[in-house]
């Protein structure tokens, strides 16, 4: 049942991202309701089929690389409704639900093949992954409206704005985005990053502070801490923190995605590295 709801969100999604494109194509302000209707359809299917996997398996649905896809393209796809009902842009959907598509079709992919590792079963670990995947959300946000403002800044400055640029909202609006997603990104992975540091002390021995994926975390932490320092005090506006804004989101990924296989006591797969 889980598989199936799972490949129905994906059916929904992919009929909502290919109804999305007219309104982007037509300059429209906001998505036609049989788009958004799709979407959320598949937003309703694919937290059913997390739950129903919490249920089977009594703990949080994260316990392989393909759970923590389907539950970060489940944040990610709620995150864009939340971000459209507030500044109804069309565009988010041509960037926003691809990516949720695709991360639900790996997910979706011969489900439930890889192992669990018991890593996964403690109780603290409810508010260090939530708490880190709600960040790793705001900073998908975070990207996408550098990304937007790249491009707009870019047909700005060519004088010559060609039809992409009546697509996409002001740098106003990109900059605004971007800040609040930012806002809300940094303190989430901060209590996820701190609760993980307590859990990892009282239940792992050995030197667990120089696991990569905690190495890693603590990187992308850094980055953004610098990239909110930088937007606080003035020093940095525009390009420059979008261009940092990308380097985070794809130090974010590495993280959250490649490093996942090296980590021995919290990996995806349990039989890597030490043990703890």
């Amino acid at each position: 049942m889980h598989s199936a709801l799972l490949w129905a969100a994906l059916a929904f999604y992919g009929l909502g991202m290919a109804l999305s494109f007219p309104s982007f194509i037509r300059r429209r302000a906001t998505l036609s309701p049989a788009s958004l209707g799709a979407l959320g359809f598949g937003l309703l299917a694919h937290g059913a089929a997390l739950a129903l996997k919490a249920m089977e398996i009594h703990r949080l649905p994260v316990t392989d690389v393909r759970g923590a896809l389907s539950v970060f393209s489940f944040l990610a796809t709620t995150a864009f409704f939340l971000v459209y009902i507030r500044y109804k842009i069309a565009s988010l959907g041509i960037f926003m639900v691809p990516l949720a598509f695709v991360l639900t079709l790996i997910s979706a992919v011969d489900n439930g093949a890889l192992p669990a590792s018991p890593e996964f079963r403690g109780r603290w670990l409810i508010i260090h992954i939530a708490s880190i995947l709600i960040g790793y959300v705001g900073f998908f946000i975070t990207f996408i409206a550098a990304i937007m403002y790249l491009f707009q800044e870019r047909e700005l400055k060519s004088k010559r704005p060609r039809t992409f640029y009546y697509r996409l909202p002001s740098l106003e609006v990109c900059d605004e985005l971007y800040f609040r997603s930012l806002i809300i990104g940094l303190p989430f992975l901060t209590l996820g990053i701190v609760m993980g540091f307590i859990g990892a002390s009282r239940q792992w021995n050995g030197l667990w502070e120089l696991d990569p994926k905690i190495l890693g975390a603590l990187v992308t932490w850094f980055i953004y801490l610098i990239l909110f320092s930088a937007r606080m005090s003035g020093s940095w506006q525009g390009r420059r923190s979008a261009y940092l804004a990308v380097l985070g989101f794809a130090t974010m990924m590495v993280t959250f995605l490649g490093i996942s296989f090296l980590s021995g006591p919290h990996g995806y797969f349990p039989n890597l590295g030490p043990k703890p």
